[in-house]
């Protein structure tokens, strides 16, 4: 039902029109993130903001990767590290920034994520993904049980009528406001 590797789907996601469903999509949704944040409690000794704050410098530190079609698709799978060099360093205010979290806390976290060998410096108050920590066993059996948990919430939602499949085109969002239950 998809086109090639990299060419996007043959379909869109579309709020299915009807009445307002947002009470269900907000227990389909918060359940999923449930289940995520669950995983990124175990893969960051029990702290979300370490896991935000993680997520956050692997965010910055692909971006520029991530924009290529060749190094997007050369890097789709993550079994293929990225090296120090080719990741972007990001420093503590920029973290806090993106995060929310102030910056003193994220330079007490960014301790924590070298400990945990989530991260590593580059240059003085510059920090990057450790190769390699994604690709651990443990890490990978996390990213695999998120797909799966994301795909279920996509069916369910799909079987309850919280969204449809269109055609290639990608649709605007409903201008239906959402009411108050």
């Amino acid at each position: 039902m998809t086109k090639a590797k990299g060419k996007g789907p043959s379909f869109r996601l579309a709020q299915a029109p009807g009445p307002d469903q947002i009470r269900l999509f907000c227990y389909l949704f918060f359940n999923l993130s449930q289940r995520i944040d669950n995983a990124r409690r175990r893969a960051y000794a029990g702290d979300l903001e370490v896991a935000l704050i993680s997520e956050a410098i692997a965010l910055s530190a692909i971006e520029p990767l991530m924009r290529d079609p060749q190094m997007r698709d050369h890097f789709r799978s993550v079994r293929n590290v990225v090296g120090v060099e080719g990741q972007r360093g990001v420093n503590a205010l920029s973290i806090a920034a993106a995060t929310g979290i102030p910056r003193e806390t994220v330079r007490r976290k960014i301790r924590k994520l070298i400990e945990l060998g989530a991260i590593t410096q580059v240059k003085r108050g510059e920090y990057v993904m450790k190769p390699g920590f994604l690709q651990r066993t443990e890490n990978l059996a996390l990213l695999q049980q998120a797909i799966n948990d994301t795909i279920r919430f996509i069916n369910t939602a799909l079987d309850q009528g919280l969204f449809t499949l269109t055609g290639d085109e990608p649709t605007a969002p409903s201008s239906r406001t959402a009411r108050p239950h």
